[in-house]
């Protein structure tokens, strides 16, 4: 659920970052609109806990609401029992005096619509996606294939003959690799909870991304004459993680190589904290705005500049790291270099693992 959508749906007027909106009924409280320098009632977006109140600074009630991470405050109402604000102001705001259990009706109205819109999402993006597992059967077998003639070639190891093969077999067998892992995500947008099946087991990032790096070598060089440096002044101990861990490097990468300006490199590095294992993911591309920073890991958000750099992409890939990472209690975040002058500039992606 958007702001625009809870502007026409609020019965009360509300407030979301800095922002104070009017209701679809009832317009803003004169004194929050135009009075109050303070504007303590945003302080309640600090908090986690939906339904939190608050009583500001002017004596009126407001409550925190959250739906789908998007967090709004009911603001400059006046509960019946309040008794924080003059009796002179009540006069003149007889319109903002609300009962408080119309409020709480009206919030479990706005959530039961969030779960609707919820169901209906999943519903949809299953049948889209739905057709794509057909899809997936069809270049495995492709890929199974190409497999089979690799393994008939001159060699004493499947590794050895691919190596020694020419390069059009290494970029068709490479690029049938990177389109089955691709594949692999669909199970995920279908299905979340699918992030966490299975059992944990001892994985190596750093093999992972060599991995990825591979796959992506002739995409990155042929396109656009992109580098994808990968390094670690470390020796990269393994980690314990669902198989999913396994789509970051994929997404990562494949973020990294769509922003990224031709001729230039994308660095990968590994640093250990204190029995964590933190993974650094630069590119130069494209600079994230301040406005677009908070919602890029957002599903199906990409912001206008990322849309103007490159047409490729649905806005699926961040969430979804965010949402494998989340499982494994990790994060990803995202950063720019302050230095950077103009719309380009250093992008870093980092999050970390307990090893």
């Amino acid at each position: 659920m958007d702001i625009e959508l809870i502007k026409s749906l609020s019965k009360y007027p509300f407030a979301s970052n800095v922002e104070l909106y009017d209701s679809t009924e009832l317009k803003q409280n004169k004194t929050c609109k135009e009075k109050c320098k303070e504007k303590d009632c945003l302080n309640l977006l600090d908090s986690d806990q939906n339904k939190s109140e608050y009583i500001c600074s002017k004596g009126y009630n407001n409550i925190l609401i959250i739906v789908d991470d998007i967090k709004f405050i009911l603001n400059g109402l006046i509960y019946k029992d309040n008794k924080t604000i003059p009796l002179g102001r009540k006069d003149v705001r007889k319109e903002h005096i609300v009962n408080k259990t119309d409020v709480f009706i009206f919030i479990s109205k706005i959530e039961e619509i969030e779960k609707h819109l919820v169901n209906r999402i999943n519903e949809n993006t299953e049948k889209n996606f739905s057709m794509f597992h057909d899809f997936k059967t069809s270049m495995s077998i492709f890929y199974s294939c190409t497999q089979d003639i690799i393994n008939k070639l001159p060699g004493n190891s499947f590794l050895e003959k691919l190596e020694n093969s020419d390069d059009a077999y290494k970029d068709l067998y490479n690029s049938l690799d990177l389109i089955t892992s691709q594949l692999g995500m669909i199970d995920v947008i279908i299905n979340p909870r699918s992030i966490s099946f299975g059992t944990k087991r001892s994985i190596n990032m750093y093999r992972l991304f060599e991995k990825i790096k591979i796959l992506f070598g002739h995409l990155s060089t042929k396109k656009q004459d992109i580098n994808i440096k990968l390094s670690s002044e470390v020796y990269v101990n393994d980690c314990l993680c669902y198989e999913s861990i396994e789509f970051i490097p994929l997404i990562l990468l494949d973020n990294a190589l769509k922003y990224s300006v031709p001729g230039s490199d994308i660095e990968i590095k590994f640093e250990h904290h204190y029995g964590v294992l933190k993974v650094i993911v630069k590119n130069i591309g494209p600079l994230v705005s301040d406005e677009d920073a908070p919602y890029i890991f957002d599903k199906f958000y990409r912001s206008e500049a990322g849309k103007k750099f490159s047409k490729e992409g649905i806005g699926m890939g961040l969430w979804i790291a965010q949402e494998i990472l989340k499982a494994h209690n990790s994060e990803l975040h995202y950063h720019k270099n302050p230095n950077s002058i103009g719309s380009n500039g250093l992008n870093i992606f980092e999050f970390e693992l307990p090893i």
